[in-house]
């Protein structure tokens, strides 16, 4: 039996932070994978292939509002970058704090 997660229903994005609203009443926070990215390009054992988002500035990186939410659960920024329902719930925190810092 698989586990299942709590669906996205609402998702509103600070430049690389996502505020994400969940069926269960919950709203959790995540860092997008863009902003992933950027930090572990920094990182000696993380950064291989990451390094040419050292190129961009991300407090300037504002990568719009496209976010589309499929019945699954699914999010998709940006028609490519997709988000499993899985990955929201457990990459998310309660907290905003506990992912807008390093």
């Amino acid at each position: 039996m698989s586990e299942t997660f709590p669906k996205a229903t609402e998702v509103r994005m600070a430049a690389n932070l996502l505020a994400i609203t969940f069926d269960n009443g919950q709203t959790r926070y995540m860092r997008s994978h863009f902003m992933k990215d950027y930090l572990d390009a920094w990182s000696p054992s993380r950064g291989k292939g990451k390094r040419s988002n050292l190129l961009v500035d991300p407090a300037w990186a504002w990568e719009g509002t496209d976010a589309k939410i499929s019945e699954d659960g699914t999010l998709t920024l940006f028609d490519k970058d997709t988000y499993t329902p899985e990955e929201l719930w457990k990459n998310s925190k309660k907290r905003i704090d506990e992912v807008s810092g390093v």
